[in-house]
Protein backbone atom coordinates (compact mmCIF):
# COMPACT_ATOMS: atom_id res chain seq x y z
CA UNK A 1 0.00 0.00 0.00
CA UNK A 2 1.00 3.52 -0.61
CA UNK A 3 2.95 5.56 1.78
CA UNK A 4 0.99 8.73 1.64
CA UNK A 5 -1.24 9.77 4.61
CA UNK A 6 -4.65 9.48 4.86
CA UNK A 7 -7.74 11.37 6.87
CA UNK A 8 -11.25 9.78 7.39
CA UNK A 9 -14.20 12.22 7.37
CA UNK A 10 -17.04 11.42 9.30
CA UNK A 11 -20.52 13.24 10.10
CA UNK A 12 -23.21 12.24 13.08
CA UNK A 13 -24.80 9.92 10.70
CA UNK A 14 -22.11 8.01 9.89
CA UNK A 15 -21.53 4.37 12.03
CA UNK A 16 -24.08 4.81 14.56
CA UNK A 17 -23.13 8.01 15.35
CA UNK A 18 -20.40 6.08 17.80
CA UNK A 19 -17.06 6.29 15.89
CA UNK A 20 -14.98 3.98 17.41
CA UNK A 21 -11.91 6.36 17.12
CA UNK A 22 -9.07 3.83 18.71
CA UNK A 23 -9.61 1.53 15.82
CA UNK A 24 -7.64 4.25 13.84
CA UNK A 25 -5.01 4.69 16.21
CA UNK A 26 -3.14 1.84 14.62
CA UNK A 27 -4.53 1.53 11.18
CA UNK A 28 -1.62 2.03 8.55
CA UNK A 29 -0.96 5.35 7.31
CA UNK A 30 -4.07 7.12 9.51
CA UNK A 31 -2.61 10.51 10.80
CA UNK A 32 -6.62 11.90 12.14
CA UNK A 33 -10.30 12.58 11.45
CA UNK A 34 -12.16 15.42 9.65
CA UNK A 35 -15.78 16.00 11.32
CA UNK A 36 -18.73 17.50 10.04
CA UNK A 37 -19.35 20.81 12.84
CA UNK A 38 -22.43 22.75 11.32
CA UNK A 39 -24.44 23.01 8.09
CA UNK A 40 -26.30 26.40 7.90
CA UNK A 41 -26.87 28.58 11.03
CA UNK A 42 -28.92 26.18 12.81
CA UNK A 43 -27.47 22.43 13.61
CA UNK A 44 -27.24 20.08 16.30
CA UNK A 45 -24.04 20.43 17.60
CA UNK A 46 -24.18 17.85 20.16
CA UNK A 47 -22.32 15.11 18.43
CA UNK A 48 -19.40 17.21 17.10
CA UNK A 49 -18.97 18.80 20.56
CA UNK A 50 -18.47 15.31 21.91
CA UNK A 51 -16.22 13.74 18.89
CA UNK A 52 -13.69 16.73 18.57
CA UNK A 53 -12.83 16.42 21.89
CA UNK A 54 -12.01 12.95 21.90
CA UNK A 55 -10.27 13.08 18.25
CA UNK A 56 -8.02 15.81 20.37
CA UNK A 57 -7.42 13.68 23.02
CA UNK A 58 -7.38 10.09 21.71
CA UNK A 59 -3.37 10.19 21.33
CA UNK A 60 -2.05 12.73 23.27
CA UNK A 61 1.50 12.38 22.48
CA UNK A 62 1.06 12.44 18.74
CA UNK A 63 -1.65 15.64 18.45
CA UNK A 64 0.07 18.16 16.28
CA UNK A 65 2.30 16.25 15.07
CA UNK A 66 1.63 12.59 13.55
CA UNK A 67 -2.33 13.02 14.51
CA UNK A 68 -4.64 15.65 13.21
CA UNK A 69 -8.05 16.85 12.97
CA UNK A 70 -10.32 19.04 11.26
CA UNK A 71 -14.14 20.67 11.19
CA UNK A 72 -16.31 21.40 7.92
CA UNK A 73 -19.32 23.30 7.48
CA UNK A 74 -21.93 22.23 5.13
CA UNK A 75 -23.16 25.58 3.51
CA UNK A 76 -26.54 26.82 2.60
CA UNK A 77 -26.89 29.10 -0.33
CA UNK A 78 -30.05 30.10 0.72
CA UNK A 79 -28.21 31.68 4.01
CA UNK A 80 -26.10 34.45 4.47
CA UNK A 81 -22.21 33.11 4.35
CA UNK A 82 -20.75 35.31 6.79
CA UNK A 83 -23.41 34.60 9.47
CA UNK A 84 -22.80 30.51 8.69
CA UNK A 85 -19.05 31.35 9.36
CA UNK A 86 -19.75 33.09 12.68
CA UNK A 87 -22.16 30.07 13.54
CA UNK A 88 -19.09 27.46 12.68
CA UNK A 89 -16.49 29.31 14.97
CA UNK A 90 -18.54 29.76 17.53
CA UNK A 91 -19.47 26.04 17.64
CA UNK A 92 -15.66 25.00 17.38
CA UNK A 93 -15.42 27.40 20.44
CA UNK A 94 -17.84 25.96 22.22
CA UNK A 95 -16.20 22.66 21.65
CA UNK A 96 -12.77 23.41 23.20
CA UNK A 97 -11.90 25.49 20.27
CA UNK A 98 -8.68 24.85 17.45
CA UNK A 99 -5.41 23.20 18.41
CA UNK A 100 -1.88 24.00 16.94
CA UNK A 101 -2.02 21.40 14.22
CA UNK A 102 -5.89 21.54 13.54
CA UNK A 103 -6.73 21.98 9.79
CA UNK A 104 -7.36 25.49 8.82
CA UNK A 105 -11.45 25.85 8.70
CA UNK A 106 -13.14 23.72 5.58
CA UNK A 107 -16.74 24.32 3.54
CA UNK A 108 -17.99 21.98 1.89
CA UNK A 109 -19.62 23.53 -1.28
CA UNK A 110 -22.36 21.18 -2.68
CA UNK A 111 -25.89 20.98 -4.15
CA UNK A 112 -26.94 17.69 -1.91
CA UNK A 113 -29.39 15.42 -2.62
CA UNK A 114 -32.48 15.97 -4.61
CA UNK A 115 -34.17 17.66 -1.93
CA UNK A 116 -31.65 20.02 -0.76
CA UNK A 117 -32.38 23.87 -1.18
CA UNK A 118 -28.62 24.25 -2.48
CA UNK A 119 -30.07 22.37 -5.15
CA UNK A 120 -32.20 25.68 -6.61
CA UNK A 121 -29.30 27.93 -6.29
CA UNK A 122 -27.26 29.80 -9.78
CA UNK A 123 -23.89 30.16 -9.68
CA UNK A 124 -23.88 33.23 -8.63
CA UNK A 125 -24.81 32.87 -5.37
CA UNK A 126 -23.35 30.02 -4.51
CA UNK A 127 -19.98 32.30 -5.56
CA UNK A 128 -21.21 35.39 -3.56
CA UNK A 129 -22.23 32.87 -0.58
CA UNK A 130 -19.18 30.93 -0.40
CA UNK A 131 -16.81 34.10 -1.01
CA UNK A 132 -18.64 35.77 2.14
CA UNK A 133 -17.86 32.86 4.55
CA UNK A 134 -14.25 32.62 3.45
CA UNK A 135 -13.58 36.59 3.96
CA UNK A 136 -15.76 36.36 7.87
CA UNK A 137 -13.62 33.32 8.26
CA UNK A 138 -10.33 35.23 7.42
CA UNK A 139 -11.30 38.49 9.21
CA UNK A 140 -12.77 37.01 12.45
CA UNK A 141 -10.19 34.18 12.52
CA UNK A 142 -7.11 35.05 10.55
CA UNK A 143 -7.47 31.90 8.59
CA UNK A 144 -7.55 30.35 5.49
CA UNK A 145 -10.19 28.36 3.71
CA UNK A 146 -10.30 25.20 2.28
CA UNK A 147 -13.19 24.02 -0.02
CA UNK A 148 -14.53 21.17 -0.58
CA UNK A 149 -16.37 20.21 -3.61
CA UNK A 150 -16.35 19.04 -7.40
CA UNK A 151 -20.04 18.78 -8.54
CA UNK A 152 -21.56 22.15 -7.70
CA UNK A 153 -18.70 24.31 -9.40
CA UNK A 154 -18.95 21.69 -12.74
CA UNK A 155 -22.44 21.60 -12.91
CA UNK A 156 -22.85 25.51 -12.51
CA UNK A 157 -19.84 26.14 -14.70
CA UNK A 158 -18.07 28.03 -11.87
CA UNK A 159 -14.01 28.92 -12.35
CA UNK A 160 -14.00 30.91 -8.89
CA UNK A 161 -12.12 30.18 -6.25
CA UNK A 162 -14.36 32.02 -3.98
CA UNK A 163 -12.09 33.30 -1.40
CA UNK A 164 -10.71 29.78 -0.55
CA UNK A 165 -7.24 28.73 -0.62
CA UNK A 166 -7.24 25.64 -1.14
CA UNK A 167 -9.34 22.62 -2.50
CA UNK A 168 -10.17 19.29 -1.17
CA UNK A 169 -11.81 17.41 -4.49
CA UNK A 170 -14.18 14.18 -4.14
CA UNK A 171 -13.32 12.09 -7.15
CA UNK A 172 -13.85 8.17 -6.93
CA UNK A 173 -12.20 7.09 -9.56
CA UNK A 174 -8.47 4.98 -9.88
CA UNK A 175 -7.35 8.36 -11.35
CA UNK A 176 -7.74 12.45 -10.90
CA UNK A 177 -7.64 13.91 -13.73
CA UNK A 178 -6.52 17.01 -14.24
CA UNK A 179 -9.73 18.64 -15.60
CA UNK A 180 -11.29 18.01 -12.61
CA UNK A 181 -9.76 21.03 -10.51
CA UNK A 182 -8.79 22.80 -13.41
CA UNK A 183 -12.04 23.39 -15.00
CA UNK A 184 -13.13 25.09 -11.33
CA UNK A 185 -9.68 27.34 -11.89
CA UNK A 186 -7.46 25.57 -9.86
CA UNK A 187 -4.29 24.23 -9.90
CA UNK A 188 -2.69 20.51 -8.51
CA UNK A 189 -0.57 22.85 -6.15
CA UNK A 190 -3.90 23.91 -4.90
CA UNK A 191 -4.92 20.82 -4.06
CA UNK A 192 -4.38 19.93 -0.42
CA UNK A 193 -6.62 16.24 -0.46
CA UNK A 194 -8.29 13.68 -2.62
CA UNK A 195 -11.25 12.02 -1.45
CA UNK A 196 -10.89 9.06 -2.95
CA UNK A 197 -13.33 6.31 -1.04
CA UNK A 198 -16.92 7.13 -0.70
CA UNK A 199 -18.70 5.56 2.39
CA UNK A 200 -16.18 2.51 1.34
CA UNK A 201 -16.20 2.65 -2.35
CA UNK A 202 -12.80 3.32 -3.99
CA UNK A 203 -10.74 2.74 -7.06
CA UNK A 204 -7.62 3.86 -5.89
CA UNK A 205 -4.99 0.89 -6.12
CA UNK A 206 -3.20 0.31 -3.29
CA UNK A 207 -5.74 1.97 -1.01
CA UNK A 208 -7.81 1.22 1.72
CA UNK A 209 -11.74 1.51 1.52
CA UNK A 210 -12.05 0.92 5.07
CA UNK A 211 -10.42 0.01 8.25
CA UNK A 212 -11.03 -3.01 10.85
CA UNK A 213 -13.18 -2.07 13.49
CA UNK A 214 -14.22 1.21 12.47
CA UNK A 215 -16.37 0.77 9.25
CA UNK A 216 -17.00 2.26 6.00
CA UNK A 217 -16.63 6.32 6.08
CA UNK A 218 -14.91 8.84 3.43
CA UNK A 219 -11.09 8.42 3.28
CA UNK A 220 -9.06 10.44 1.84
CA UNK A 221 -5.67 10.73 0.89
CA UNK A 222 -3.10 13.61 1.71
CA UNK A 223 -1.41 15.18 -1.79
CA UNK A 224 1.46 16.57 -0.06
CA UNK A 225 4.97 14.23 -0.26
CA UNK A 226 5.12 14.47 3.57
CA UNK A 227 3.07 15.33 6.03
CA UNK A 228 5.19 17.94 7.59
CA UNK A 229 4.54 20.28 4.26
CA UNK A 230 0.91 19.26 4.99
CA UNK A 231 1.10 20.54 9.07
CA UNK A 232 3.39 23.71 7.43
CA UNK A 233 0.73 24.72 4.33
CA UNK A 234 -2.95 23.69 5.73
CA UNK A 235 -2.89 23.38 9.12
CA UNK A 236 -2.89 26.37 11.28
CA UNK A 237 -1.99 28.03 14.61
CA UNK A 238 -4.15 28.76 17.88
CA UNK A 239 -7.28 30.72 16.17
CA UNK A 240 -8.55 33.46 19.00
CA UNK A 241 -12.03 34.44 18.16
CA UNK A 242 -12.44 38.17 17.57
Amino acid sequence: MSERNLLVDVYSGDLGGKPNWEALVDAPNVVGAILKATEGTTFSTSWFDENWRAVHDLVPDRYGDTWLRGAYHFLKFNQDGAAQADFYLRTIEKAGGFDVGDIIPIVDVELGGESNSNQTATAEQIVECTTAFAERIRSQANQQTMLYGNGAMRDKGITDRMGCDWLWVPRYTALLPKNIYERAGWDLDSVAMWQYCGDGTGFLAGYPTRFDGFGAVDISVVLFETLADFRAKVCGQIIEIE
